[in-house]
């Protein structure tokens, strides 16, 4: 999500070096391995970062993907992929859940909070979260309050009456598992503070800066990216509570694919490394690990049933 910032150019250059964006080579010579002959694979990504980020972080991965299954990925107007940049899709939340659902998109990436929809209404298919060989696990995030650290609240029950910003109705850390937990904390949700949507998780983290909010109910991975890229200075803020730990957003894949398409993606995701610079950007994940997904995401189901949120 967001704009790429100064901390970014290696990253870039890296990738650059190896997936141009501006240009689609010619068949004969394609990287990739896919003709126009080849069977396609519609992928989209969520709006949670822009196209240029998108492409940067996974691009290398969209290329590995084509050369290693042999499918032709496109996007919904069947262009392919390896155009680069313009050619990617960033859709809505409920707009991917509904091609999914439809068979029009077999590959995505699902956020983490809607993961269980993703499976029980659209066929989908949760395979993959991005993990380290160090740890042999995928990785995850808490969800934290976060206030100015100039404020005057020291603790959750501080903000009563109070503005906080959520993201989106969907978003697990930034909507359902506030609504969960935020209770128990001495803050109701709309009754015991006001809720503001923001519609992202970097405009609740820049909105409590500049006071557009008193606080906010944000990803810690999202959080730390920012700090990273300086975009943000962890110093200006203070946590107030931070959650148990999430899996991060899963690939999903539809599950009206054929099986072996399934297992192509399944083992082409397993083969792949992530680059050293954009491993930097992805708190350290080197690859893409197996999951199990009914004990990966029952934390979030838990959630879910506690929030008392509607399913999208």
């Amino acid at each position: 999500m967001g704009m790429i910032s100064s901390a970014a150019p290696l990253a870039l250059a890296a990738l650059l070096a190896c997936a141009p964006h501006n240009t689609r080579a010619a068949p004969a010579a394609d990287p990739a391995g896919a003709t126009a002959a080849a069977p396609p694979l519609r992928l989209a990504f969520p709006k949670a970062y822009n196209k240029l980020e998108t492409w940067q972080l996974y691009g290398g991965f969209v290329r590995h993907l084509a050369q290693c299954t042999r499918l032709r990925i496109v996007n919904q107007d069947g262009r392919a992929l390896d155009d680069g940049v313009d050619a990617l899709d960033l859709l809505p939340e409920d707009r991917m859940l509904d091609l999914l659902k439809r068979g029009l998109l077999q590959l995505t990436q699902v956020s983490t909070g809607l993961v269980p929809a993703a499976m029980d209404t659209a066929q989908g298919v949760p395979f993959a979260v991005r993990g380290d060989a160090a740890s042999g696990r995928f990785h995850g995030y808490r969800v934290n309050l976060i206030v100015r650290n100039d404020s005057a609240y020291k603790t959750p029950a501080d903000l009563k009456g109070k503005r906080v910003a959520h993201t989106t109705a969907g978003s697990n850390s930034g909507n359902l598992a506030p609504r969960a937990y935020f209770p128990a904390l001495g803050l109701v949700p709309e009754t015991g503070y006001q809720v503001v949507f923001s519609q992202g998780h970097e405009r609740s983290i820049i909105g409590t800066q500049y006071g557009f909010w008193e606080a906010a109910a944000v990803a810690s991975d999202q959080f730390e990216r920012m700090a990273r890229k300086g975009q943000i200075r962890r110093s200006d803020f203070r946590v107030l509570w931070s959650s148990d730990t999430f899996p991060a957003s899963a690939w999903v894949m539809s599950g009206k694919l054929p099986a072996e398409t399934q297992a192509a993606l399944r083992r082409c995701t397993a083969s792949y490394r992530i680059p050293s610079p954009v491993s930097a950007l992805l708190d350290g994940a080197d690859r893409f690990v197996a999951i199990d997904p009914v004990t990966a995401y029952a934390p979030v189901r838990f959630v879910a049933g506690r929030s008392g949120a509607p399913r999208p």
